[in-house]
């Protein structure tokens, strides 16, 4: 049985052991494009050979933390987590407790605004984000 994740697409934790006798730990996405994310991984390991090669930056050692990115198909593939970190989700969640901002405030507001706010254009659903 794997552990989901309380998030948008639920994706599961994987734990896998290596022939190295480690632990490695990923998250299973499923009805996602992971390969986006692949290119992402790829651009900043580029990003971080030029910063690695150029004299200026070399000496402040300024490098892009990357992560094990795996497509396993169109729709699913593993994505290494990082250890030690928050998630986007974690820290808003943390912002809005310590400032008193009552849970999925923004949402609500939004709905408020535009009653099908879920099937209007992403355009609207900026704009009317920024509103709110």
């Amino acid at each position: 049985m794997l552990p989901v994740f309380s998030s948008k697409q639920h994706p599961r934790k994987l734990t896998l052991m290596g022939d190295d006798g480690r632990e490695y730990v990923f998250l299973l996405k499923g009805h996602e494009d992971t390969r986006q994310d692949e290119r992402v991984m790829q651009l900043f390991g580029l990003v971080n050979t030029l910063l690695s090669t150029d004299p200026k930056t070399c000496k402040k050692d300024l490098a892009i933390r990357r992560y094990p990115v795996i497509p396993l198909s169109n729709d699913a593939g593993l994505i290494g987590m990082v250890p030690n970190c928050d998630t986007l989700n974690q820290l808003i969640r943390d912002h809005r407790q310590q400032s008193n901002i009552i849970f999925n405030t923004e949402t609500k507001t939004m709905e408020n605004m535009f009653e099908n706010y879920e099937n209007c254009p992403l355009l609207n659903k900026v704009e009317i984000f920024r509103y709110a």
